[in-house]
């Protein structure tokens, strides 16, 4: 994996307080976080396409990514998906450093919300 991804994903690791295990998948890393939710994220630098998905019993809760396939969304190729289907675009950019910044702090919010 792409070491400023590399990097973007050990820092979430080390400041995100709800982390309780770290799994690295060789395609992607799983983080496990309470309240038993997951967090999965793959970049791939080469492509410039990245998917992180926050995941709780097999639903995914929210997941961002760049797959080209909503082209009239504002900052296309970026949206987020949440758990009833809706999709919206997002603000990430494609750059894991900023990305994930804004990833853990959507997460941050909903998990101190349901504590």
């Amino acid at each position: 994996m792409a070491a400023s991804f590399d990097r973007a994903v050990a820092r979430l690791i080390s400041t995100c307080p709800h982390v309780i295990a770290v799994h690295d998948l060789v395609t992607k890393w799983r983080i496990e976080l309470t309240g038993g939710y997951l967090l999965d994220l793959w970049f791939n630098e080469s492509l410039s396409q990245y998917s992180y998905a926050l995941v709780k019993e097999n639903t995914r809760v929210l997941g961002w990514d760049n797959a080209p396939h909503h082209p009239g969304f504002d900052n296309f190729p970026h949206h987020l998906h949440r758990a009833d289907g809706s999709i919206e675009p997002s603000p990430l950019s494609g750059n894991p450093d900023d990305d994930l910044k804004q990833v853990q702090q959507v997460i941050e919010a909903l998990l101190a919300a349901q504590i």
